[in-house]
């Protein structure tokens, strides 16, 4: 007697032996690289060489980062602002147009540890005049001597 109960469903396709199609594979890995590359986090590197003190706070920045560098001279200290020397008053103009378009920037400061606390004071009290947010970059305990943010050409 035959069971009311199994059905068995015969289908016309047949496998024709062709390897998969890759191509949509390959996009969502492309895709996630893409993603991974735009949401980590990058540090512009300034052409001045600075020698950083050595902390072991580490701090969280935010999306739109600028970099103000801090280099001890023997003419005194030499601020560069995203790659381009200014003088504490060229500094101040930028600082204040920056805050003007941008909504929530994070300025970056990498002062030499030899540049004195009075010319670093200055700078961060001018980010914060123009109502930025400051954060001062330090190495952390674990590499000692091995960052330095120079250029070779």
């Amino acid at each position: 007697m035959k069971d009311p109960f199994k059905q068995s469903f015969r289908t016309k396709l047949h496998p024709a032996g062709i390897r998969p199609d890759l191509t949509p594979f390959f996009g969502l890995i492309f895709l996630l690289l893409l993603f991974f590359m735009l949401g980590s986090s990058f540090i512009q590197v300034s052409g001045v060489k600075v020698e950083l003190p050595d902390v072991g706070a580490q701090s969280v920045i935010g999306v739109e980062k600028y970099v103000i560098a801090v280099a001890h001279t023997e003419k005194g200290p030499e601020i560069s602002f995203n790659e381009r020397l200014v003088t504490m008053d060229a500094l101040s103009q930028e600082l204040v147009e920056l805050s003007a378009h941008s909504g929530s920037g994070t300025v970056i400061l990498c002062a030499d540890k030899r540049v004195p606390f009075e010319a670093t004071a200055k700078i961060m009290a001018l980010a914060e005049r123009a109502r930025l947010t400051v954060v001062i970059a330090t190495l952390p305990p674990r590499e000692k001597g091995e960052t330095v943010f120079e250029q070779n050409y």
